[in-house]
Parts: C-alpha cells; structure tokens; sequence
C-alpha cells in the first residue's frame, strides 16, 4: 500500500475511541463473526511468520496456502502457483460457479511486505503478538491482514458448499512492495484469463472513517495518481577544486532542483476527486468544507483552490506533484565533479499527459544545459466507475455490519497493484473493511506495526458477508 486512504478522509478531524470499535452492528452477529474470525487469524499468524520481504520470498507462503486450500476442498486445478521466477510466486484461487460464461468477480491482496528493524519494535515482528487488545506483526495492516481475511472468507464459502453465481478468483500476489518484479504485472500479462473480470476489489486501499468515535463515512479507492520519475542530469568538464572555473554541475543542478520547488502545476480536478469533494464536503466543518462544496459545483473556484491547497494532503487530490527525491554527485571532496543528477518523483493526476508533466518540468526549470531522461515511464491508471452490483453489495455490508454510511470514492496518491489491472481495462475498486484511528494507520511500514483486535475481527467479518453476497 503506497498511501494511506485516512490521509485523504480524515485530516483535521477528532481523534477516534478505539473502543467504539468492539461495538456495532457486526457484535449483534456474534457467532457467525466467530465461526471466521478465529480462522482468519490463524493465517495471520503464518502470513506474519513468512519474511516475504524484498530479500525473502513469497514463495514458502505462498506454497503453505496452498496446501491449507486444498486441505479445504479446493480441486488441485483451482489452486494454482504462478510465477516468472520460483523465488517470488502468485498464488490464484478459484470457487468455480454455475455459470462459467459470466466474467468472473476477482479479489485481491498482495502477499509482500517491507522489512523491519527488530530493535526498534516492542515485539516479534515475524510472530503475530495480541497485547493490550491490539494485534502486532509486520503486515498485520499492509496487506496480510486483509489477505488473511479473504482467505477466510474464500475457505469458509467452500465449506459451507456454496455455489456462486460465477467464478470467484482470489489473487495473492507477490512484489508490490518491492523490486522490479510485480505479480500482478506477471498475471496481467501471461494469464489474463484470471484478471478479465466483471470488476476487481483491491484490498490494499479504501476504509473506514472515524470522527468522535463514530463511524461516518467509507471511502473506496477508485483512481490512484499516476507514478513517473525523471533524471536531472547537469555536466561540465570536472577538475581541481582550487581553481573553479564557474559554477560546478552540482551548482547548476541545485538551481535547477530550486526552480522546479516553487512551480505549482496547474489544477486538474478529475472526476473521481470531484465526488469525492461532493460527498465529502457535508462531513467536513467549516472553511473547509465549504471550499470543498464549492469546488465541487466549480472546479475553477480559485478561493476554493486556494484553501484547499494550503492542506498538503489536498493540494496532492487537485494537481500533479513533483518533488527531488534523490541526489549524486561528486567523488571527492577537493574536486570538481563532471557530472550530477537528482531523481524526480512525479505523482500524476489520472489522464493528464506524462509529456506534458515533462515540458513543464523542463519550462520550470529553465535550463536548457540540464539534460531531462525519464527513469520510469508513466503507466496509464484511469478511474474506475463503481459497477451498480458491487456498489449494491457494499452498501447491504456496511449497513449489516457497521451501520448505514455514505461512501465515498476517492484518489489516491500512491499506487497499488490496481494500477497494471486499470491499465489493462478493468474497473478496480480498493475497499478494505476496516475502521481505525490514524493512530493505527500511520504504523503502515513503520515500527510496531498494529491494529486493535476488534477491528480486525469486525473487518474480517465484513469481508465474510462481501463475498457471500458477491458470490450471489
């Protein structure tokens, strides 16, 4: 997971009481959430155990599912292992339904995760720890805990001899997280067949937002801003220190890097931000939400744009941003070096041209002796539109298990695996059931890692009823 989904819902409002948590509608379901919940952090406990790291492998885990999935009931041809390397292996499970001529519905969470520095952390982090009521283990948020959720509720659909509707496919996916090789990437390109479906649900993005204690609102992730980074190259013949012939590439470089600090692109509300400015400007007090109504009903309000981008995590829903993120130069500290270049990250608003972001980078610089590569292309990411069947299922869940609340899309300013699955066609939606204080999600790829027990119960259970009603 590349951002946080409270980061867009939820600055500025009051911290939540995590005890609300244990309460709620899904309480009232009690022995049905029971039957899951157990089973769900079972598989927590040997995801967490498994390094799947950019030095590990997904590969051991992967395998140890796919034998619990067998163990299940799943025929041998619908557990299936899939990889470019034997190192880091997907893991793709079907529930075969009725109808095999309806597209299937495909579920989503990726097995990887980033590493840990253990004398930093007040437990194991490779051994899932409860203490204090809160679930402790790298991954527990980012995204084995919502993987192990859907596994449960993909075992629990087979025993209970359900048939759905259609084919229900499950992707346990490796290297979101890390290095060069990405499974969904893998699978989009050599099995297609199991990533074309009626829609895909990420479960890496979207959740809950708490305000007072109370749930208020759910957001669901569908649109992420486009990843791209460019290389700033200055040169010049290099030499001796002590006798400087002008300013160094590394002085050059520096103005350039300062010229690109102070431009500010220019708008692009798009249509996924646009709702989400509607839907979210009732629930948000004072200046501004009335600058989110306004810019809702016209996205050239320049008071609107204006308020809006004084909030960083706001500024980053309206435009494109670019920020310096890596510096070399130099070779030794009494000469001149002959060559510098800084990496460019660039987060890009869905359908805006990377050759445009390009030549305004180039005009913001103006340098014409700075040479411009890109290091990363531009992958095209559209938004996605809620199917009416998904937006159906989602809003009986929540009503069921948490209590009736608007949902909201939203952009995020990261990326997921969902970008390859947009980029290929298909509408995805990131929802993670769960609700938690930012207290919690700010723990996302840092020390001691966690989320309050209840709330994860309460999010498995909800995963529960999503596929049961998604399987109808």
């Amino acid at each position: 997971m590349r951002a946080l989904a409270h980061a867009v819902l939820a600055p500025a409002l009051a911290t939540a009481l995590v005890t609300a948590l244990a309460g709620g509608r899904a309480d009232a379901q009690g022995s049905a959430r029971a039957s899951v919940a157990p089973l769900a952090r079972e598989i927590l406990a040997d995801m967490v155990q498994s390094r799947t790291t950019e030095v590990g492998s997904t590969t051991p885990l992967a395998e140890s599912l796919a034998e619990r999935f067998r163990a299940a009931g799943f025929a041998a041809e619908d557990v299936m292992l899939l990889s470019e390397t034997d190192r880091n292996r997907n893991l793709v499970v079907r529930v075969r339904g009725r109808d095999r001529s309806l597209p299937p519905r495909i579920l989503g969470a990726h097995l990887d995760v980033v590493g840990v520095e253990p004398t930093l952390w007040t437990t194991d982090p490779w051994k899932l720890t409860e203490r204090d009521g809160l679930l402790y283990g790298r991954g527990v948020l980012d995204d084995k805990g919502p993987a192990a959720a859907l596994s449960a509720a993909f075992i629990d659909l087979k025993r209970s001899g359900t048939v759905p509707a259609r084919d229900l496919l499950l992707l346990l996916t490796a290297s979101e997280e890390n290095g060069p090789y990405n499974g969904v990437q893998y699978l989009v390109a050599n099995r297609p067949d199991l990533t074309r479906g009626e829609f895909v649900i990420i479960a890496d993005a979207g959740g809950g937002e708490l305000a007072g204690g109370k749930r208020i609102a759910f957001g669901v992730q569908a649109a992420e801003k486009v990843y791209a980074d460019f290389t700033l190259t200055a040169r010049g013949p290099g030499g001796h220190s002590s006798i400087p012939d002008g300013r160094s590439p590394i002085d050059r470089l520096a103005t350039a890097i300062d010229h690109l600090s102070h431009y500010t692109f220019p708008v692009n509300v798009n249509p996924v931000a646009r709702a989400f400015m509607e839907k979210r400007a009732p629930l948000t007090p004072g200046p501004d939400g009335a600058a989110m109504a306004a810019l809702a009903r016209d996205p050239n309000d320049a008071d609107a744009i204006r308020r809006l981008s004084s909030s960083p995590v706001r500024n980053a829903l309206l435009r494109t941003t670019c920020i310096t993120t890596l510096l070399k130069g130099g070779t030794a500290p009494n000469a001149i070096p002959a060559e510098a270049t800084a990496n460019v990250n660039c987060r890009i608003i869905p359908g805006e041209s990377p050759d445009t972001v390009l030549a305004r980078i180039r005009r913001a610089i103006d340098s014409p002796d700075i040479e411009i590569s890109v290091a990363y292309a531009a992958v095209p990411s559209p938004p996605s539109v809620m199917p009416p069947a998904l937006a159906r299922a989602l809003d009986e869940t929540l009503a069921e298990v948490y209590g009736v609340m608007p949902v909201i899309p939203y952009m995020e300013m990261g990326a997921t695996d969902g970008l390859f699955l947009r980029n290929a066609g298909q509408q995805v939606l990131g929802i993670i059931g769960l609700f938690v204080d930012d207290e919690y999600s700010r723990t996302m790829h840092a020390n001691d890692e966690r989320v309050p027990a209840a709330a994860y119960d309460q999010m498995v259970e909800f995963t529960r009823r999503l596929v049961v009603r998604l399987s109808r």
